[in-house]
């Protein structure tokens, strides 16, 4: 395992030096890549510079001017890609697999640490493990039912769809063997939940029900973010992060992966490494205008997704399935949704391209 921790960050990323510090104390070899943006203070670069000489770890930290020369290899994801937005993630990641990491952990800068060899935890992703799966009648099941709150509040995840939520559903838990391919880490403190649950009611995640982990059964769906999240390096390819469609950027680049790994077997696991997300200050009515466009259509997006027929063996070739899939659906009048309601799936289907584009340069042609 030789792992990469992937960030952006608008400040000096301090709480990178307990990361560094329990994994120097689990003995992993870690490349850290920080990502900064027009709004990153000039000590942040600095600061991680100091903690990698310090420490004796191998940390890039990529400001404006080095990520303008990497991305001179990749014209059109330079272009897709605006400045200030947490988008410019997928340069990290990139960067991640081009040089070869596995698996590629991405968190947020208002992750705190709080269990131990959190790059450890992480380790599940890549190999052959048998773990108690979720399967629920209705395809879908809320992988935020394990977390309890502070007052007995039911929440779901960031993205979860609309119409699946508040359903009576019949869930069966039984183990369920393969190959992870994501570990989706869950959060204490202020979970990642949609802004409208944040505008009527605060969410106060205080503790995890669970020992362990938890897969997602087959047909059975749940989204995941880009938030202390660690995917094998063959999933990369089918994960892209589009900078327009709002804040359903990483949900939506989530269904893709689950689709892809429902068709080839593998597994999708939820809990454990905890972290404490101590949010960084938001305006909800701003993160509610990003989410609603692609929150309204959601639930037709993936119904798209799971006709999608995939015959793929890898995650590259089945995104090419899946993007024509798509393309059709949209053709076809997209279950007559309007072409205002088309926009983000069509913006979706874009930035895949251009992502693909880049992928396939180290590899293959792109499809």
């Amino acid at each position: 395992m030789r792992p990469a921790i992937v960030t952006t960050t608008i400040h000096v990323p301090t709480l990178l030096a307990a990361y560094v510090d329990d994994a120097l104390a689990h003995a992993h070899d870690v490349l850290y890549i920080v990502i900064g943006d027009r709004k990153t203070p000039p000590g942040a670069k600095e600061w991680c510079l100091r903690l990698a000489a310090e420490k004796g770890v191998d940390l890039e930290f990529q400001d404006v001017a080095d990520q303008e020369e990497y991305l001179q290899a990749y014209p059109d994801l330079d272009a897709h890609l605006p400045y200030n937005s947490i988008q410019r993630r997928n340069i990290g990641m990139l960067l991640a697999y081009e040089r070869g990491r596995d698996p590629i952990i991405t968190i947020d800068d208002d992750n705190f640490l709080l269990d131990a060899d959190f790059v450890g935890l992480h380790g599940l992703v890549g190999g052959s493990v048998s773990l108690p799966a979720l399967t629920s009648d209705t395809g879908w099941v809320n992988v935020c039912r394990d977390l309890e709150e502070a007052k007995g509040v039911t929440f779901y995840h960031r993205g979860f769809p609309p119409a699946q939520r508040w359903r009576e559903e019949k869930t069966q838990e039984t183990d369920r063997t393969g190959r992870v391919v994501v570990n989706a880490g869950l959060w204490l403190g202020d979970p990642d939940v949609d802004a409208l649950q944040r505008l009527v009611y605060p969410v106060d995640a205080v503790r995890h029900a669970r020992d362990g982990n938890v897969v997602l059964g087959p047909r059975t769906w749940s989204p995941f973010n880009s938030q202390n999240t660690a995917m094998a390096r063959e999933v990369i390819p089918a994960y892209f992060l589009s900078p327009r469609i709002g804040r359903y950027d990483d949900i939506w680049a989530s269904y893709v992966v689950v689709r892809i790994a429902d068709h080839l077997g593998h597994l999708i696991a939820y809990g454990k490494p905890l972290v404490k997300q101590e949010r960084n200050p938001h305006d909800y009515w701003k993160d509610l205008e990003a989410e609603r466009g692609p929150m309204r259509v959601t639930d037709v997006f993936c119904q798209a997704l799971r006709r999608t027929k995939l015959g793929a063996e890898d995650y590259a070739g089945c995104l090419c399935e899946v993007l024509a899939g798509l393309r059709d659906w949209v053709a076809d009048g997209a279950d007559g949704l309007t072409a205002d309601q088309q926009a983000p799936v069509r913006d979706l289907l874009a930035g895949y391209q251009v992502w693909d584009s880049a992928i396939r340069s180290l590899t293959v042609e792109p499809c």
